[in-house]
C-alpha cells in the first residue's frame, strides 16, 4: 500500500528565509540564530560620557569606541571600563569630522582634504598619506576590513573612490543624478550607497554599488516636520541613522532610523542639551550619537521603550506551487513556530491565483531590486485578481523563549500558485517576538479521505463546518504522528534532548550521574560501545575521563603503579635486576614483632589468610590525577570518584587527587610544555601559594593609632 504523506514547504534556515522578501527584520538574528524578528529599539535615556564637545564617534574592530573632542584629545572607552581614557591626539584626528575603522587602522580625512590618512588603531601612529590630487574629499565610509570608501568632487561629479589598505585605488563609481553632497555610507550586506545631499531640498538617495542613476529618494523635511539634516551614520545591520532637529525656533532634535530600503524604523528624541549632533554611527547593538555635552551610547533595550511606537517586520514567500490532484485537493496549512510575548502579534495572510500570467507578473515584481521590499510586498499583495486571507495571532506568553505553533488553514483553496505574507508586531512594553521556522503544507492524504463518501463532498462547500472540525484534529493528530516520527532521534546521543540522555545510559548501563552537564552525558553515551568494551581496563577508564574532561592536552593522569613500575626486584647471578623507575615494598607501619621495640597501638596480628608478603597492600592501586578549577572541583566532587570507581576491577582500589595544570606537565613535546605568564595575584579558594596578596592601601588613622599596611607574598 503506498502511503501518501504529506509535503510542505519549509522555511527555517538563513538561506531559506534570505528566499523571501524580508522588510525591517533584524539580519543579524537571521544570520546568528536563523529567526526571523524586528529591530530591537533602544532604550532611553542614553548613558552619556561627558566630554569638551565630542565628534567623529567610532567603534574599532576590538569593541572600542573612540571620539575626539574640542582640546584635541581622543577619549577610549573599553567594554570593561566605566571612564574614558583621554591622551593627546594627532592634528588629523584631533579635527577630523569622520572616523572610520577598518580590521586595525584608523581612516581620515587629512589636511589639504585632497589626502587620506591611515592611523594604526591602538597606537594612533600615522601609517600612510594616500593623495587624490585636484578630488576633495568629502566625506568617508567604510568597505570592508581592509579597505575604505573616499566620497569625492571633481567638476562638479560625485564619484566614491575605493581604496585598499595600501593606498591603491581598487575601483571608482560615479552618482548621477545628485548635487550638493555631504555624506554618504555604505551598506555591507544590501550592497548599496546612501548619500544625503543638502540645499533647501535635502533628499537621501539609494544607489547600487555600481553607482549610476539612484533607484529611489526620501525627502529629509517630510520625514518630520520640516526636518533638517545634519549629519549621517550606518551600521552592520544595515540600518541608517539621520540626526537632525525640527524646523523652527523651538525645533527638537531626534535621530531617525531606517533599513536598507528606506523604510522607517523609529526616531529617538535627543535631549536639547546634546543638540546639535556632531556625529553618528553604531555597532549591532549600540548607537552612539556626539554633541556639545560628549558622546551619548544607547544601548538595544529587551522590551519595547515608552514612546518608541510599535515595532514590526514583515515576511512575504515567494510563489509557491501545489500540483494536481485528481480529488482537487491543493493546499492543507500553514504553521508557524513562533515566541510570540504578552503584548506582541502574530498576522499570517495569504494570496493564491490560478492564472498563469498573474503569477508571471507577481514572480518579476518581487525579483525587481530596484524597488524596495516594502513597496514590492505592497504591490503584490494589492494586486486585484488575487483571493486573500488574513488570520491574526495574539501572544500571551509569560514564559521567556516560550515557542508555540500556530497554524492558519488552507484547506479551501483550489488555486495553484500562493503566496504567505507574515507580520510580526511588538506594543510599547513588550519582548520582541521571534519567527523560528514556517511551514505551508501540501497535497497529502487527509482525514477527509477516511469519511464516507457523502461527508466528502461537503469539503466542497466553502466555509464547511465538517472541513474545520476535521481539520482541527488534522492539527492536533499530525502533530502526534510527527513526534512519533521524531523519536528516532531521541534515540540517538547526538541529537537526544537531556532527559532523554538519562533513560538511553541508563538502559546502556554506563556510569553515570543525573549531575553531569548535557555535554558531558552526550559524550558518555556517543562512547557507550568504547565504556562497554573496555570497561576494566585502562582504556575504559581513559575513555571515560575524555568524555568528562575533553580537550587536548589531556587534563588527567592514570597511574598503575603495579602495570607502570613494577616492583624492585635485587639482581643476581642469574637475575640482572629492576629497570628504574621502580616500586619497593617493604612491611607495613603497624607491622612489628614483640619485643623491646614493639610500639603499643601501632602493631595487630594479620587476617586469616593474609598474605605478609610486604607489598600487598600496594597492589591493584589506581591513582587518578584531575587538574580543574576550583569551580570545576566543587561541581566534579561529588560523583566523579564514584564514575571512576564503576570502570576499574572490582578488587582494585582508586585514589582521586586534585591537582593543578602545572602537576601534569612533562619534559616532552606532548602539549603540556607551554609558555605562559605568571597567574594573576588574587585571593580566593583557587589562590596560589606565593601569588596571592593583599592590595595596597594608605594609610589612615583610627581611634587606636595609624593602620599599618599588610602583604602577602
Amino acid at each position: 500500500m503506498k502511503v501518501d504523506r504529506l509535503k510542505s514547504y519549509r522555511f527555517s534556515t538563513e538561506a531559506q528565509w534570505n528566499a523571501c522578501l524580508l522588510v525591517q527584520a533584524d539580519h543579524d538574528s537571521l544570520r546568528k540564530k536563523k529567526v526571523v524578528r524586528p529591530f530591537a529599539p533602544y532604550a532611553r535615556p542614553g548613558t552619556l560620557h561627558k566630554s569638551g564637545g565630542a565628534h567623529a564617534p567610532v567603534v574599532t574592530s576590538t569593541g572600542q569606541i573612540l571620539w575626539r573632542d574640542d582640546h584635541c584629545a581622543v577619549h577610549r572607552l573599553s567594554g570593561c571600563d566605566d571612564v574614558p581614557e583621554t591622551f593627546a591626539a594627532p592634528f588629523a584626528i584631533a579635527h577630523a569630522t569622520r572616523i572610520v575603522a577598518t580590521s586595525s587602522d584608523l581612516w581620515v580625512i587629512g589636511d589639504p582634504p585632497e589626502t587620506l590618512q591611515r592611523y594604526e588603531a591602538d597606537t594612533l601612529t600615522r601609517l600612510l598619506i594616500v593623495d587624490l590630487p585636484n578630488a576633495p574629499v568629502i566625506d568617508i565610509a567604510n568597505r570592508g576590513h581592509d579597505s575604505v570608501l573616499a566620497l569625492v568632487e571633481s567638476d562638479g561629479v560625485w564619484r566614491s573612490v575605493r581604496l585598499s589598505r595600501s593606498g591603491q585605488v581598487v575601483a571608482t563609481i560615479e552618482f548621477k543624478g545628485v548635487s550638493h553632497v555631504e555624506a554618504f555610507v555604505f551598506l555591507q550586506r544590501a550592497q548599496k550607497f546612501v548619500v544625503l545631499t543638502g540645499g533647501p531640498h535635502s533628499r537621501l538617495y539609494w544607489f547600487s554599488a555600481e553607482g549610476g542613476s539612484a533607484h529611489f529618494s526620501l525627502a529629509v523635511a517630510a520625514m518630520r516636520p520640516c526636518f533638517q539634516a545634519r549629519v549621517l551614520g550606518g551600521d552592520s545591520s544595515d540600518r541608517v541613522f539621520l540626526a537632525g532637529a525640527d524646523g523652527g525656533e523651538f525645533g527638537r532634535a531626534y535621530v531617525v532610523i531606517f533599513d536598507a530600503d528606506g523604510n522607517a524604523l523609529g526616531e529617538l528624541p535627543l535631549d536639547p542639551q546634546d543638540a546639535p549632533a556632531t556625529g553618528i554611527t553604531a555597532s549591532r547593538d549600540t548607537l552612539l550619537v556626539t554633541g556639545p555635552r560628549g558622546l551619548l551610547q544607547f544601548k538595544a533595550a529587551e522590551l519595547v521603550p515608552e514612546g518608541a511606537g510599535q515595532v514590526q517586520c514583515n515576511l512575504l514567500t515567494p510563489s509557491l506551487f501545489s500540483p494536481d490532484r485528481e480529488n482537487q485537493r491543493r493546499w492543507l496549512r500553514i504553521e508557524a513556530t513562533a515566541h510570540l510575548p504578552h503584548g506582541s502579534s502574530l498576522e499570517i495572510s495569504w494570496a493564491a491565483t490560478d492564472d498563469t500570467t498573474t503569477r508571471d507578473r507577481l514572480v518579476a515584481i518581487a525579483k525587481d531590486d530596484t524597488s524596495p521590499a516594502s513597496h514590492r510586498i505592497a504591490t503584490l499583495l494589492n494586486e486585484p485578481d488575487l483571493r486573500r486571507g488574513r488570520t491574526v495571532f495574539h501572544g500571551a506568553g509569560s514564559e521567556p523563549q516560550s515557542v508555540k505553533s500556530f497554524t492558519a488553514k488552507l484547506f479551501d483553496i483550489n488555486e495553484r500558485y500562493l503566496w504567505v505574507g507574515l507580520t510580526l508586531t511588538a506594543t510599547t512594553g513588550a519582548s520582541l517576538p521571534i519567527l523560528t521556522e514556517l511551514a505551508v503544507l501540501y497535497h497529502g492524504r487527509t482525514l477527509m479521505e477516511d469519511l464516507p463518501a457523502i461527508y466528502q463532498r461537503e469539503e466542497e462547500r466553502p466555509n464547511n463546518f465538517l472541513r474545520a472540525l476535521v481539520g482541527v484534529l488534522e492539527t492536533t493528530t499530525q502533530g502526534l504522528d510527527a513526534r512519533i516520527g521524531s523519536l528516532g532521534s531521541q534515540v540517538h546521543p547526538s541529537t537526544a534532548q537531556e532527559l532523554w540522555l538519562n533513560f538511553i545510559a541508563r538502559w546502556l548501563g554506563v556510569p553515570w550521574d543525573d549531575a553531569l552537564t548535557p555535554q558531558q552525558k552526550r559524550e558518555i553515551v556517543l562512547r557507550a560501545s568504547d565504556l562497554a568494551k573496555w570497561r576494566g581496563t585502562r582504556a575504559g577508564l581513559e575513555a571515560l575521563l575524555e568524555s568528562l574532561i575533553p580537550g587536548l592536552p589531556r587534563r588527567f593522569r592514570v597511574t598503575d603503579a603495579t602495570a607502570d613500575f613494577g616492583f624492585a626486584v635485587v639482581g643476581g647471578e642469574s637475575c640482572p635486576g629492576s629497570a628504574l623507575p621502580a616500586m619497593l615494598g617493604g612491611r607495613t607501619q603497624w607491622h612489628s614483632e614483640l619485643d623491646s621495640n614493639a610500639v603499643l597501638g601501632s602493631m595487630r596480628l594479620p587476617c586469616a589468610g593474609q598474605l605478609e608478603d610486604g607489598a600487598w597492600h600496594l597492589a591493584g592501586k589506581v591513582r587518578v590525577d584531575v587538574a580543574a578549577t576550583a569551580a570545576e572541583k566543587r561541581a566534579w566532587e561529588p560523583w566523579l570518584l564514584a564514575l571512576i570507581t564503576e570502570m576499574v576491577p572490582l578488587m582494585a582500589r582508586v585514589e582521586l587527587r586534585w591537582v593543578t595544570s602545572q602537576a601534569l606537565r612533562t619534559d616532552r613535546l606532548d602539549g603540556t610544555m607551554t609558555l605562559e605568564s605568571a597567574p594573576t595575584p588574587h585571593l580566593g579558594t583557587d589562590a596560589i601559594t606565593g601569588q596571592a596578596r593583599l592590595p595596597e592601601r594608605s594609610p589612615r588613622l583610627s581611634t587606636a593609632g595609624p593602620i599599618i599596611d599588610t602583604r602577602l607574598r
